[in-house]
């Protein structure tokens, strides 16, 4: 039997806790099944998001109050910004790629979703952002160096990978001199590896922006992946632009779609 599973990925900013009952409010409308949430971190603001989902099922006025959310949040011990995914379907495992006194402990997080018959790998990033300094350049390489050894050493894996990447494609319209070879080279790693960029994938060569600079610069910083094996399984792949023009936070949403067999 064919089923429509949907994944949103979007930047939610730290937010406040007021900021954070407003994004709650949006996501509770939402249809997707699963949310990567990124510039998480250990505030009031993000444990108001993960309690709001771990408590739903006790909430009778709720639109799903009859759903049973699983919220993987986890919190750096070094005050560092992560990822929290939080999902319809049962997540059965979750691991993290650094150990939990690294500073980049919750900025990766792989959840399993189990959906019947089947189990997707649903793995959650937020990039570290840079300036021009030595320290911040050379903390971004070495995490974007941890996940290409991750990638490429888990194959064969049936995997979506989405959040904010902090970087850009080669054929990003308009070209930023600033970014480095390594910056361009981690998206070509990533395609190289058999995964899809799903918005391309279903959109060619439409150009959108999910991030826009104080100078109304155009980024497309936040992404959707599906392996090699989920390719023809793609059915949909969109940006939502209402969360940044809105104000409910400065990032596009991203929503991807698969189509999957289950018994």
């Amino acid at each position: 039997m064919d089923k429509k599973i949907s994944f949103l990925s979007l930047n939610i900013g730290n937010p406040s806790l007021d900021r954070a009952k407003k994004q709650c409010e949006w996501l509770d409308k939402r249809p997707e099944d699963v949310f990567i949430l990124t510039e998480t971190k250990n505030s009031q603001g993000c444990s108001y998001i993960e309690d709001f989902f771990l408590q739903y099922g006790y909430d009778l006025f709720s639109m799903n109050s009859l759903l049973d959310f699983s919220v993987n949040f986890p919190k750096s011990k070094t005050g560092d910004l992560g990822v929290m995914i939080v999902s319809k379907h049962q997540i059965v495992k979750s691991m993290n790629l650094f150990k939990e006194d690294s500073v980049f402990y919750a900025r990766q997080l792989e959840t399993i979703i189990s959906i019947e018959n089947l189990q997707i790998s649903v793995v959650g990033l937020y990039v570290p952002s840079r300036d021009r300094s030595d320290e911040k350049i050379m903390r971004k390489k070495s995490f974007v160096d941890s996940i290409e050894e991750f990638i490429t050493e888990s194959r064969d894996v049936s995997r979506v990978i989405m959040g904010d990447l902090n970087i850009l494609d080669r054929n990003h319209i308009p070209h930023y001199s600033t970014f480095f070879e390594w910056e361009y080279s981690f998206y070509d790693k990533i395609i190289c590896e058999g995964y899809v960029d799903a918005y391309k994938y279903c959109n060619h060569e439409k150009q959108e922006y999910s991030w826009v600079g104080r100078t109304n610069d155009g980024y497309r910083y936040d992404y959707a992946f599906a392996s090699a094996d989920l390719r023809d399984k793609i059915v949909g792949c969109k940006y939502i632009h209402d969360t940044r023009k809105n104000g409910l936070t400065d990032h596009s949403a991203i929503v991807m779609e698969l189509k999957v067999k289950t018994l």
